[in-house]
């Protein structure tokens, strides 16, 4: 992987100001070349680090996708321990391309202390906190990259001054995750002897990375997709389900999110199941009998972990955004979802896309092991379907209705 490098520096001064202030402080820099808001990929994506600024210390967050020709997205400052302030969150809806640099201006607006999801006025913010205690309404913003180190300097339109450094980590490369290559006999040894639910079980094609869909489909902005696509996507479902969702009721929320996933919608939810052996299923599904018979066919990934001890360890957050980088395990409503329950389901609701690091970096910091990787062959692909339907685990019992029933036929009559 490439090293790479990024500066953001806010500039002082209003952001109706932008292209004279810049010429002022790069001579070089012509501000009629930087209409094309189009970003070399490298920009593309969630950098996290930590900032230093004239009244608070803390985290940032800075997640940024393309749409059409745009780049945009979105970035929170969240205060650190000892520190007074707000979390803020910043929209960034353009950013031009220079000879010098990126440039663009972020709207910053506080969440409120008591209900820090809920984006308010400046004053009703300042009415908890100290009178010191001031917040910027606009950042003027210069960027400077080559792709995974990101370093930021500002000065907002109060004058407050701050740096930050930032890194980003490339989520399409192989997993990370030790496995253990077993046989179908030996995979079912090992299960037979875990605690009862201790464990949850995630069962893949190809050893892929664990990530959500919406952070495969190269978005990364959660900020933009809870407040605007959701709510797209919360009036199309309406139409066509006997129960309206009610989005501030985080299990209703929870349950739009599954029933949405489970159709094929990018949510940022990580399917898992209780059992094994569904998992099982959902690897093997998708090949062939044919491929499973090629040489060399490879091996299909089940994940392993343990939900017990890490929700004992970590706190679990129903929230997509705005809210620290977290990976909460969620069971969700079975509301208008059939699949749920014979799928034994249960999702991880997250807004890291590099989830591998998160959860290594939680293993090291608790010096416990929650995640594991099991490779079958694929060769076993018949066995192991067919035992798994003695067991009843079918696409006909997983999937009510007419698509999983004409499925699990087709495994029957047609599979080869």
């Amino acid at each position: 992987m490439m090293s790479h490098a990024v500066v953001i520096r806010f500039l002082p001064g209003p952001a109706e100001a932008l292209p004279s202030l810049l010429q002022n402080d790069i001579d070089s820099y012509d501000m009629t070349k930087a209409k094309t808001p189009t970003l070399p990929a490298p920009l593309i994506g969630q950098w996290i680090g930590n900032f230093r600024a004239t009244q608070w210390t803390g985290d940032i967050v800075i997640d940024l996708e393309m749409r059409s020709d745009h780049t945009v997205g979105s970035a929170m400052l969240f205060p650190g321990e000892g520190s007074n302030g707000p979390v803020i969150v910043g929209r960034i809806d353009e950013i031009y391309l220079g000879a010098d640099g990126a440039f663009t201006t972020i709207l910053l607006q506080p969440t409120h202390p008591k209900n820090p999801t809920h984006l308010v006025p400046p004053h009703q913010v300042q009415e908890v906190f100290p009178p010191e205690i001031r917040i910027a309404t606009k950042a003027q913003v210069r960027i400077r990259w080559d792709g995974t180190n990101m370093e930021v300097e500002w000065n907002s339109d109060i004058g407050m001054e701050g740096s930050a450094r930032l890194t980003r980590n490339d989520p399409n490369r192989p997993s990370d995750i030790p496995s253990k290559r077993m046989s179908w006999d030996a995979f079912k040894r090992q299960v037979s002897c875990l605690e009862t639910r201790k464990f949850i079980f995630r069962g893949q094609q190809k050893p892929w990375r664990l990530r959500s869909h919406f952070h495969r489909t190269n978005r990364s902005d959660l900020f933009r997709y809870t407040f605007d696509d959701l709510a797209t996507l919360h009036r199309h479902l309406s139409a066509r389900t006997k129960h309206i969702f009610n989005r501030a009721d985080s299990d209703q929320f929870g349950a739009l999110l599954h029933l949405a996933q489970h159709h094929g919608f990018p949510t940022p939810l990580i399917d898992w199941t209780y059992s094994p052996y569904v998992a099982a299923f959902f690897a093997f599904r998708h090949i062939t009998i044919a491929a499973s018979r090629k040489r060399n066919a490879g091996y299909i990934r089940i994940f392993q972990f343990d939900q017990a001890k890490w929700r004992e360890d970590t706190p679990q957050i129903p929230i997509t955004a705005p809210v620290r980088p977290h990976f909460s395990l969620m069971e969700f409503l079975a509301i208008e979802n059939e699949r749920l329950i014979p799928q034994q389901a249960l999702s991880a609701l997250t807004n890291v896309d590099d989830v591998e690091s998160y959860i290594k970096a939680v293993e090291q910091t608790r010096q416990h092991q929650y995640v594991y990787a099991i490779d079958i062959p694929v060769k076993e692909r018949e066995t192991v379907m067919k035992e798994l339907a003695l067991m009843g685990i079918t696409a006909g019992s997983l999937f009510p209705g007419l698509d999983g029933a004409c499925e699990e036929l087709r495994e029957r009559l047609f599979a080869q």
